[in-house]
């Protein structure tokens, strides 16, 4: 896992305005930035227009499409097991200790 997992490929000039429709869409819907490229933003919102993703019932694109810092990746189950929302497994204490350092790094980058 790195901080800079959740960039995505760059698309192809033909899916940008495509992109850009469906953008607008959801940041409408669910109240976001204009700027699909926000730092605060914690979603790789071009994989899921690929993958024709859209917003559920709570507003929110599947954990799949999670930025590997987003706050609320790892979740606790009603087991009381904490899993890792994004990869659909059982976390792992590595993970968890390693994505809290680099996410307050990365959040005091983008909010200075």
């Amino acid at each position: 896992m790195g901080v800079l997992d959740f960039i995505s490929k760059p698309l192809a000039p033909e899916e940008n305005a495509g992109f850009s429709e469906w953008y607008s869409d959801i940041a409408e819907r669910s109240n976001l930035s204009l700027d699909p490229e926000d730092p605060r933003h914690y979603y790789d919102y071009k994989a899921a227009y690929e993958a024709g993703a859209d917003l559920d019932e709570g507003k929110h694109l599947p954990s799949r499409f999670k930025h590997d810092l987003h706050p609320n990746r790892f979740v606790i189950g009603k087991d009381l097991e904490i899993y890792d929302s994004k990869y659909e497994r059982k976390a792992e204490l590595e993970d968890m200790i390693l994505q809290s350092f680099q996410r307050k790094e990365y959040e005091e980058g983008i909010f200075k």
